[in-house]
Parts: C-alpha cells; sequence; structure tokens
C-alpha cells in the first residue's frame, strides 16, 4: 500500500511542477506584453507594479486558454486513436 501512495505523491509533484511551468510562462508572457504596451504608448514605467493585476488576470486567461486546448488535444486523441 505504501509503494502505491508513493507513486502517487510522485505523479501529483511532476503533475504540479508541469502546471506552474505553464502557467509561469503565461505570466511571463503577459508580463512582456505590458511591457510591450507601456513601450509603445509611452507610459510611465511604475505602470510595471501599478498594473500587475491586470498582467495577473491575463496570465489567468492564458493559462484557462492552455488547458482549454489541452482538454481538447486530449479528447480529439482519444477519439482518434481508439483501439
Amino acid at each position: 500500500m505504501k509503494v502505491f501512495h508513493r507513486s502517487l505523491q510522485s505523479m501529483g509533484t511532476r503533475f504540479a511542477k508541469k502546471e506552474l511551468v505553464i502557467f509561469g510562462s503565461g505570466f511571463l508572457l503577459a508580463y512582456v506584453l505590458n511591457v510591450i504596451g507601456i513601450i509603445k504608448h509611452h507610459n510611465p514605467a511604475r505602470e510595471l507594479i501599478t498594473q500587475l493585476h491586470v498582467v495577473l488576470l491575463v496570465a489567468l486567461v492564458i493559462y484557462g486558454a492552455v488547458v482549454i486546448l489541452r482538454v481538447l488535444y486530449y479528447l480529439v486523441s482519444r477519439l482518434w486513436f481508439r483501439k
């Protein structure tokens, strides 16, 4: 029973790390888009901090879109490669 618990715990850790990398990538993309917008519109640099809540919201939207795409990929591949 302990072996099963350890493998399940290990799988959860790998899954959590993968999800954190995906969310971190989305956050980085949203932050870069914020920097580009600040430069393009000649806004003050303090907006990097004051608009952080918007960056977080955009990162969550990006993460949600990635999750939806992953679920669709899983469903299509499951239907396509059905044995």
